[in-house]
């Protein structure tokens, strides 16, 4: 059965002609001393009014050059439905798609009532982390109703201590990303999460590519702040998503910065001889 995630963002994909996907991180001026919403944005509004308020001028100003959205649940934290709903009606406005960053990682019945009230804030996707085991159940969950909600499993993640728990640690004999790799497309999840940083190789990604399928997301983070080689991208074939987030939405520019990406990642993915993105 067609994934009804994947083909929006197929076709979010080509209207656009990107595979950007911008991260949306709100951070409060008092939360951290740089990479912070200017004040401005709590002149005669509450913390929940500012950082969407933040969040939808980011969309305004990326919206031609992403395909994707991506809100961060750990910066949206406090908010009402009714500030999600809006946030992303905003983003199905712009012919994007959007993805929760929730990191989901339940027992079923907890599992179950969080995909319910992220399928009333109005999200296309979420991620999932699949250590709990419950990959199949949650899978069957997400397309138990209306809206059919697409996720992006954790595989092999951008952050330094991975290693220790995804490639030294070993599931019948395999390091544990490809155990769930192979999950993913066992039990027909949309796509695998894999940070492109300096603790994820090319070969690993080149592996993770060919345990999921073709047809799957490769959803790529770390790029930007994190330092992530934006070359590595091209390792995961045609079908990815890359994520950027803070070197966008906090640089002096965020929509020059914006169409900079996109036509980088494009070129990478495409190549100088191949356009998928007519």
């Amino acid at each position: 059965m067609t994934s009804p995630f994947l083909t929006r963002l197929e076709q979010a994909r080509k209207e656009k002609r990107s595979y950007l996907c911008v991260g949306l991180d709100p951070a409060l001026p008092r939360q951290r001393t740089s990479q912070t919403m200017g004040r401005g944005y709590l002149d005669g509004a509450d913390e929940n009014e500012a950082r969407l308020r933040f969040c939808l001028d980011i969309l305004d100003m990326t919206k031609d050059y992403a395909c994707a959205f991506k809100p961060n649940q750990q910066y949206l934290v406090g908010w009402t439905k009714k500030e999600h709903q809006t946030l992303t009606a905003a983003i199905q406005e712009t012919g994007a798609v959007s993805i929760l960053d929730y990191k989901l990682g339940e027992i079923a019945d907890s599992a179950e009532s969080a995909l319910f009230h992220i399928r009333e804030c109005g999200y296309n996707a979420l991620t999932f982390n699949p250590l709990l085991g419950n990959l199949e159940t949650v899978v069957k969950q997400a397309r138990a109703r209306e809206p059919w909600l697409g996720l992006l499993v954790l595989t092999l993640t951008s952050n330094p201590e991975a290693a220790r728990f995804q490639k030294d640690a070993t599931v019948s004999g395999k390091p544990l990303f490809m155990a769930i790799a192979e999950d993913i497309k066992r039990f027909d999840a949309e796509g695998a999460v894999v940070g492109a940083t300096s603790h994820v190789s090319r070969e690993e990604i080149r592996r993770i590519r060919e345990a999921i399928g073709a047809e799957r997301i490769v959803f790529i983070p770390g790029i930007g702040t994190q330092k992530g080689e934006l070359q590595a991208v091209g390792t995961a074939g045609q079908n990815v998503l890359v994520n950027v987030s803070r070197d966008i939405s906090y640089s002096e520019d965020p929509r020059r910065k914006a169409e900079r990406y996109c036509s980088r990642i494009r070129s990478i993915i495409q190549g100088p001889a191949r356009l998928l993105l007519s």
